[in-house]
This record gives C-alpha cells, structure tokens and sequence, in this order.
C-alpha cells in the first residue's frame, strides 16, 4: 500500500486552490519552446493607468536582445528584480499547464539592457545584465522571478525595499509598469495604477483584478503606504480590459532567499542607505537555491516555493495545491492526500 504523508508551511493554505481563479496564458505570437525572445518576454502597460511624471524612478524598463519590452525595479544600485520568463528562453504560453518543462535556459545576462525615465523610445542603455540569478528548476509556475545584477551601479536612482511579509486577500497594491494601457494602444511609456485589488493568495503567488497588459511582465506590485515591492508581474489572461480580467504576481517574499543570493553576487559591497536589503533567507542545509518547482527534493515545507513537500516511503519532494483548474505537470496527477488537492507523482 502507498502511504503519502504532506507537510505544509502554517501559511501555505491560507486560501484553497477554490479561491483562486484559473487564469489563461496570455496571447503570445511564436512556437512554444522556440526560445524566441518576443514570444516569451513582448506580453504583459499598466492598464487605466495614469503616467508617472517622474515618481517610481527606480522602476526601469528592460529591453531585451534589442527589442522585446519587459518591466523591473531596481532593489539595489545594480540589482534588478524581474519575471523569470523576461530573461530566459522559455516556452510561449506563461502558465502552469500539464506539459510541465516551460524554460529551458538563461538568456545572456548582457543581451538585457536597463532604460530609465519615463519612457522608451530615445533612451540608451542605463547599464547591462552581468549575471541573471535565478529559481533552479524548469517551470515558471510559482517561480516567475529573477535578479538581473548589471554590469554597473545606476547612479542618482534610491532603489526600493522588497517587503518581508505578504499580501492578504483586499490588500491594495499599487502596479507600475511600461506595458500596454489597454488591448488596442502602445507601449512604452510608465504608468501607475492606485487600489489595485488584491481577490486571491498563495504560498508563492497572488492574483490581482484589471492592471496590467503586453510589456508589464516584472514589473512590480508596491505596497501603497511603504513603497516596498510584494510581488512581480507573472501572467495574465488573453484580455487586457475588463470585469472579469485577472492577473498572478509572483509572491516577492517568497522569494527573499533569491533576492539575498543576488545581493551577494551584486558589485556593491553595502545597499545603499534607504533601500531595503531585502529578506534574509534562512540557511537551507548548505545549498545555493533550495528546490522551488514541483518534483524537487525536499526535507521540509520551507524547502519548496509553494510550501508543499509530499513525502513518500522512499522519497521526498516539493508539490502544490491543484484542483478547478489548476493542473499538474507531467508525470503527476492531483490526488487528495491529508484532505488537501496536491500533485502526487504518477507510478
């Protein structure tokens, strides 16, 4: 008989999978796994928003390989925080489909080139990638983040703080972004939206209503009354307008070990004064990076990005909360283990 015993982090079930709206991968142009830059990176302006007029300095555009738009923020004078799938060769469709391998390397950390102001068009490169750090593993389902360290400090620009505590479900957030303002107009120019309204949580992630569109992918989700970042821009659905429009941020305080990590490899031997240095990640058994995708080794909750480790006779590894329309990936079906939807490992 199979015995499947789970542990989970106090906090990783705060909302059932049930709370959460499944979300549509974005509408991308190219071939999944092609590895081409625009199809993963050119997709989600702020919508309805307003421009910034010079507030949120620290939020930068990010041109990638020349061309392709994505959004980040600045957490140390050359440290930017982003979406994993700005800065990897990944699949077209951000989500969490059953097909599971969505990135299948880092793109070349000096193809990434950091723009400041207000605006895209006319402005040269502010600095360049040097090293992309970034979750271990293959999928971007709860793991959407990584930390470009440049090739330079930005001068005159006070970084932003990463807050240490998450979001909770009617939170407010304030999302920044030089994506799209809406499904038929351009990109390109920074935007801010007031009262964004926080409708879901997870353990590594949550879901906001109406913000963001094509080009707001990293950019960030700040807390209204301290300014700190909560959460990065993952996904959103094939619309960008409307009611019944969501979108996922990856979790930031989740990930306070990954900003550490890149804090560590930064060139700057202090973070400025006034910037947060962000979290500061628990030991975790020697590693690097601890596990953060589904199917990961794990010795405890905490080792996983979704707070969920699934243990077995012969082994232990990390999982999620699956179940109305959140699907595992290959090779592992949802099964009820302790009362809880989990993906278990298929024999």
């Amino acid at each position: 008989m199979r015995r499947i015993l789970l542990v989970m982090l106090a906090c990783a079930w705060a909302c059932s999978a049930s709370d959460v709206t499944d979300v549509k991968p974005l509408d991308r142009s190219g071939t999944e796994g092609s590895g081409d830059a625009k199809a993963s990176v050119d997709e989600t302006e702020i919508v309805r928003g307003v421009v910034s007029n010079g507030r949120d300095p620290a939020v930068v555009a990010l041109r990638i390989g020349g061309q392709a738009l994505c959004t980040g923020a600045l957490v140390a004078k050359d440290v930017v925080l982003t979406a994993r799938h700005c800065v990897s060769k990944s699949a077209s469709a951000v989500a969490c489909p059953p097909d599971g391998v969505q990135v299948y390397g880092d793109r070349p950390a000096s193809s990434i080139e950091v723009l400041l102001g207000d605006q895209v068009d006319g402005q040269d490169a502010a600095a360049r990638g040097r090293e992309i750090v970034s979750p271990n593993g293959v999928t971007l389902c709860d793991a959407d983040i990584a930390l470009v360290v440049l090739d330079r400090p930005i001068k005159n620009v006070r970084p932003l703080g990463v807050r240490t505590t998450g979001v909770a479900k009617g939170d407010r957030v304030r999302a920044v972004g030089f994506g799209k303002r809406g499904d038929d107009l351009g990109a390109g120019v920074k935007l801010v939206r007031e009262h964004v309204p926080v409708l879901a949580v997870r353990a590594a992630e949550f879901t906001v209503g109406e913000a963001t569109c094509q080009g707001d992918s990293g950019g960030p989700a700040l807390d209204e009354a301290t300014g700190e970042i909560v959460g990065v821009v993952s996904r959103g659905g094939p619309s960008c307008e409307g009611a019944g429009v969501h979108n996922i941020y990856t979790r930031a305080d989740t990930f306070g070990w990954l900003v550490d990590a890149a804090l560590a490899r930064s060139g700057l031997s202090e973070v400025p004064d006034g910037a947060d240095a962000g979290p500061k990640g628990a030991p975790r058994a020697g590693k690097d990076k601890p596990p953060s995708d589904v199917g990961s080794a794990c010795a405890a909750a905490s080792d996983c990005a979704a707070g969920v480790c699934v243990r077995e006779a012969d082994k232990a590894y990390c999982s999620r909360a699956c179940g109305n329309g959140d699907r595992c990936p290959t090779r592992f079906h949802c099964q009820k283990v302790e009362g809880a939807s989990v993906c278990v490992q298929v024999r």
